[in-house]
């Protein structure tokens, strides 16, 4: 009884794992977009490669023209992956280290968690704001030189008492505020 509606458990459990998947690359150092490439470039190699199940367990007789329309698929897809993997091998041996193909999609592959707090209470950022450097500059006033991630540059007045320490410290809230 339970055997025609076996499939139905193994999509939701993949779909469950594509959403867990999809939540793990919110956080930083992990990238959904090599999990949705992952995803679908396991897709075809799994789907030009795999065995074939018996129709038995989806509840279905099968026929000749099943058969044949199973190594039809099986072919393109063996086709489709070696043309993708050799179209994105390509793509990434072109690319330098700095570059992104969609610079506008981080947010796809990363959000400052929690989204409730403000921006010096999150638990981490999705910037490269961490590794700024900075110059004082005296003239005219004293300032501080922000070289932001990116080459923009900050201008930040520092008059007042703050400490080389505190400055240091702040460096990547200053960044944020004025990049």
């Amino acid at each position: 009884h339970g055997k025609k509606h076996r499939h139905i458990v193994v999509v939701v459990v993949l779909l469950l794992d594509i959403a867990l998947n999809s939540i793990i690359g919110l956080t930083p150092f992990v990238d959904n977009f090599t999990h949705l490439g992952g995803m679908a470039y396991g897709f075809l190699c799994g789907l030009s490669t795999m065995q074939r199940l018996s129709m038995d367990f989806f509840g279905v007789e099968d026929t000749m023209f099943k058969q044949a329309k199973h190594c039809v698929v099986r072919f393109f897809g063996i086709i489709v992956s070696i043309m993708s993997l050799v179209a994105t091998l390509m793509v990434l041996l072109n690319m330098d280290s700095d570059s992104t193909p969609c610079p506008e999609c981080t947010w796809l592959s990363c959000v400052p968690f929690p989204p409730w707090e403000d921006e010096t209470n999150k638990w981490w950022y999705c910037d490269d704001c961490n590794s700024v450097t900075a110059s004082i500059i005296n003239q005219p006033y004293a300032s501080l030189e922000v070289d932001c991630p990116g080459g923009d540059l900050a201008l930040i007045n520092i008059t007042g008492s703050m400490d080389r320490e505190a400055l240091q410290r702040n460096l990547p809230s200053y960044c944020r505020e004025y990049w």
